[in-house]
């Protein structure tokens, strides 16, 4: 019993040491990503929504078109990518939307603020996927935020949308990227 009461007690002068972590902004407490494939993300959207994830999978970006897929999964569902943070992804995909390189604020989704880390990995993922004409096209591990967006029925079936060029896809926020290599 005493035990238990020293422990308690231990803990919470640790914790009350450490400051008032409890009243933190969301974004600043520490999260680590979920592990998932591509196929995974597709098949359950809903389960990964709004959660931090670790992915890889074949990025192509050019004009209206900053996705990520895999070619093994037999899904209809799309996932489009953005840069967090205020770095924009130089892509045109929808009604007046500039491609720029900068965001004059940075990106908030579904009230969640994000971030870019900006290192030797992100640059290297700029030189294999921005081209000036056409497409660039790598294989990435990412880091992110994901939104599912809604479950949609339409004609061709049922898929989840509302983010991307015309709201086709779903969305990965890139806050890192872990590793980059040219197809």
């Amino acid at each position: 019993m005493r035990l238990r009461l020293c422990l308690t007690l231990v803990v919470c002068s640790i914790l009350c040491a450490c400051g008032d972590w409890a009243n933190e902004p969301v974004e600043k407490l520490a999260e680590w990503p979920m592990r998932v494939t591509v196929c995974q993300l597709l098949q359950d959207p809903a389960r990964y929504n709004n959660q931090q994830i670790e992915i890889t999978g074949t990025v192509s970006r050019g004009f209206e078109d900053f996705t990520l897929s895999e070619s093994t999964c037999k899904n209809d569902n799309l996932i489009w990518l953005e840069f967090g943070g205020m770095k924009g992804s130089e892509v045109m995909y929808c009604c007046g939307i500039t491609a720029t390189p900068k965001r004059p604020e940075t990106l908030i989704v579904e009230g969640v603020k994000t971030s870019i880390v900006e290192d030797a990995a992100l640059e290297r993922f700029e030189e294999l996927t921005k081209v000036q004409e056409g497409y660039g096209r790598a294989r990435a591990t990412l880091v992110g935020r994901y939104f599912s967006g809604k479950k949609t029925k339409l004609p061709g079936g049922t898929f989840w949308m509302g983010y991307g060029h015309m709201g086709i896809a779903s969305l990965l926020v890139i806050e890192q990227v872990k590793d980059v290599q040219p197809l």
